[in-house]
């Protein structure tokens, strides 16, 4: 059972997600929305102002625009998990 106190809920490292972090995510995602690229099976987590990219795209080209759009004000540091598997949706 969770705690119901007023603790900031846990990243997947378990450190507490700020609202600065929250608000920047939002603000990433939409971005890479705007982008036209590809980002279905991609997932950002912010912690600290830190951005880790996970999940997968179809090529190099994407994998590195990506991390290209995501390096913006207030971004302190992008590591980029992303792995590039062209047939990642089955065509």
């Amino acid at each position: 059972m969770q705690d119901s106190s007023n603790t900031p809920p846990a990243n997947p490292r378990g450190t507490a997600v700020t609202a600065a972090d929250v608000e920047l995510q939002a603000a990433l995602c939409a971005r890479l929305w705007d982008s036209g690229l590809d980002v279905s099976e991609i997932a950002l987590n912010v912690t600290d102002g830190r951005v880790t990219i996970e999940g997968a795209v179809g090529t190099q080209a994407d994998r590195a625009a990506i991390e290209a759009n995501i390096r913006a004000a207030g971004v302190r540091e992008v590591i980029n998990h992303a792995s590039v598997a062209p047939d990642r949706t089955g065509g």
